[in-house]
């Protein structure tokens, strides 16, 4: 028996497609020596379900039983981590149910007589409290080692909401939105991937979710100006599962 017990993690997924799961796993080599991983079980077979000390979470809640999941883990957890942009936004399945309903989409793909159970595609904090928000398609392992060294101290993290373009100007990228008049959202979407994308030449997707305070209706002008249409504006900027509120002020 350990004289001094590590802190326990728990690493669990919901409605998602693991991607956060697999950025954990590669770096939980890192964390192995300060951490006890209670339960894991996209990596290991035998988990436990008791208390732990942080519990990250991936996924969006999309099914009764990730909602019965997720409050027994917010039940056990000192804090909770939602991880990912499924977790945080509720991502592309998020973004389809705003499009059209969901017994619409389980008739169209099962048939009018299925019996599988589906909810309206919602982010973590929807239903429960959580502690910490780490956005990302996939999450940066760089900043999930910084939030976990956070917690472990017992000290919130900070994390930074400033739009993509900063970190293209940081890495002295030329801008593809005005040189290349690629339908590019770095302007209102979350730092945090290193501005990949554009750094590639290509346009910023919005995978890592709204920045603080994003410029909707500015973002959505700007691309008309450039000669896309309103709806292809609006599916770009919905396809992660940016929330409707920050739609208002558009007339797109």
């Amino acid at each position: 028996m350990e004289t001094n017990p590590r802190p326990c993690i728990a690493v669990e997924g919901l409605t998602g497609c693991a991607g956060e799961l697999l950025v954990i796993l590669e770096n939980l080599d890192k964390l192995l020596p300060f951490v006890r991983v209670a339960s894991f079980p996209f990596a290991q077979s035998q988990n436990d379900d008791g208390p732990v000390d942080i519990a990250f979470v991936e996924g969006s809640v999309s099914q009764p039983h990730d909602l019965e999941k997720l409050k027994r883990i917010r039940a056990k957890a000192r804090w909770l981590v939602a991880v990912g942009n499924c977790a945080v936004w509720g991502c592309v399945q998020g973004g389809a149910c705003a499009k059209c309903k969901v017994t619409d989409m389980l008739e169209a793909v099962y048939g009018q007589h299925s019996e599988i159970q589906a909810l309206e595609s919602r982010p973590l904090d929807a239903y429960v409290n959580v502690d910490v928000k780490l956005s990302g398609c996939p999450i940066d392992k760089t900043q999930f080692l910084s939030v976990t060294a956070s917690l472990l101290k017992d000290h919130l993290p900070y994390i930074t909401h400033k739009p993509v373009c900063l970190e293209c100007k940081l890495n002295e990228n030329p801008c593809v939105l005005i040189e290349k008049n690629l339908p590019c959202l770095g302007p209102v979407t979350a730092a945090g991937c290193g501005a990949l994308c554009p750094s590639l030449g290509a346009a910023c997707y919005g995978c890592w979710g709204p920045s603080q305070a994003p410029q909707m209706d500015a973002m959505a002008t700007i691309l008309s100006e450039k000669g896309y249409e309103a709806l292809e504006i609006m599916n770009r900027l919905k396809t992660f599962g940016a929330p409707e509120h920050l739609f208002e002020r558009m007339n797109v």
